[in-house]
């Protein structure tokens, strides 16, 4: 049996992603949970100086998205064709842009309920979450295809977690269909068992406050 290993910081970011996908496949990976200090050695190892990153029997992914697309494609967690293959990246992108937007509040603002924080709050979020919303209930509960997990869902329970954290609240409280998804994802056996041994949320050094 192949070894995996993920590694990223002790708090959620970018490697929950990864966790709950590995996780959803039955992956039993080695969670590697690499603190501060820890980071500066290691961060010259890897390929672009990031993580997080999987290790299979030693050979290096890197990249969220393509860690989560390869272990779709791996564990067939992914499209049965082109168009639907198409649904799932853009789903996936469509959270990590949101994503994205967040974390540039996050990490150059100080917290404050400033005017900022209120538009990401009341305007950015909302419009993304509701699109996204939208189309998880044309689905039947799941992210990019009708009655199907996908990585896409994973990846969005991994991100939309970050971003609560981020926040400091719960984005979905208003939108029940991709509340769906996220049931869906961690109510899987394997991801059940990881969440059962998940160790608590570390400190995330890079926020601003």
């Amino acid at each position: 049996m192949p070894t995996y290993k993920v590694s990223y910081f002790t708090f959620s970011g970018l490697g929950e992603p990864v966790r709950y996908t590995a996780a959803y496949c039955n992956v039993d990976f080695i969670d590697n949970r690499v603190t501060w200090e820890e980071w500066s050695k290691l961060k010259s190892t890897t390929p672009l100086g990031q993580m997080p990153i999987l290790e299979i029997d030693g050979k290096v992914y890197h990249q969220s998205i393509p860690i989560c697309r390869y272990l779709g494609n791996k564990f067939n967690l992914t499209g049965d064709n082109a168009e639907e293959i198409y649904e799932v990246d853009v789903a996936a992108e469509t959270v990590n842009e949101l994503r994205g937007k967040v974390g540039m509040w996050a990490y150059s603002c100080k917290r404050e309920k400033n005017e900022k924080y209120e538009e990401l709050i009341k305007k950015t979020i909302p419009s993304y979450l509701s699109k996204l919303d939208e189309q998880a209930g044309k689905n039947g509960g799941f992210l990019a295809i009708k009655d199907k997990i996908t990585w896409a869902d994973c990846f969005a329970t991994g991100v939309l977690e970050y971003i609560n954290s981020l926040v400091d609240l719960d984005v979905l409280v208003d939108y029940k269909n991709l509340q769906k998804v996220r049931e869906n994802v961690v109510s899987s056996e394997g991801v059940k068992k990881y969440l059962k041994n998940r160790p608590a949320e570390g400190e995330n050094p890079f926020k601003t406050w």
